[in-house]
């Protein structure tokens, strides 16, 4: 069975999430409002950001840095537009001139981007102080699923997450009596 956050665990993240910097709020925003892996967290660059009326409303994965090959779109919600516009207008100008190729998380040590290893300390740094137990990237992806198939269908949340196979999509199916309850009652009133 995958590890997700609870209802409750994922709302109290949320909530702490103006507390941490600029740079941990989006980085965190991303595998938990756009599923985003944390390879592609690392590897993200500005022109990735597409942006409508002073707000991201989407972020394009190249295909070039996706897990399976499969570039794809996935709509930003607003919270997270909201910490990534905290993170480009306010603390992003600073790294610019570190990260010449346009990469919004660079790394350390002459490095172009932020290692994996850095985001996963990261994510599980914050997850400590607030939830009180470690919490790796992949987790905020599988909640992050999870929660969507509960709004969504299975067809859109493997597009969103960039499975080749349905079959890679489906773990994240795990439906109580009370969903398939509630998914015949409204088939049938």
């Amino acid at each position: 069975m995958i590890k997700i956050l609870s209802y409750v665990e994922f709302k109290k993240l949320e909530s702490s999430l103006g507390s941490f910097t600029r740079k941990e709020a989006a980085i965190l925003s991303l595998p938990m409002y756009c599923g985003l892996r944390v390879g592609e967290v690392c590897q993200l660059r500005s022109q990735d950001l597409v942006e409508a009326n002073e707000s991201f409303v989407e972020v394009h994965i190249p295909a070039s840095i996706s897990k399976t090959g499969i570039g794809r779109p996935v709509p930003v919600p607003s919270m997270a537009s909201f910490f990534l516009l905290e993170y480009i207008f306010f603390t992003w100008p600073r790294y610019i001139q570190s990260s010449p190729v346009g990469y919004l998380f660079p790394g350390t040590g002459g490095r172009p981007f932020m290692s994996v290893h850095g985001i996963e300390q990261l994510v599980s740094r914050i997850c400590l102080k607030v939830l009180h137990k470690r919490v790796m990237p992949h987790v905020l992806r599988h909640t992050y699923a999870t929660m969507m198939l509960k709004h969504a269908n299975i067809r859109e949340v493997q597009m969103l997450l960039g499975h080749k196979k349905l079959s890679s999509t489906q773990i994240y199916t795990h439906p109580t009596i009370q969903d398939l309850s509630k998914s015949v009652n409204k088939t049938f009133s």
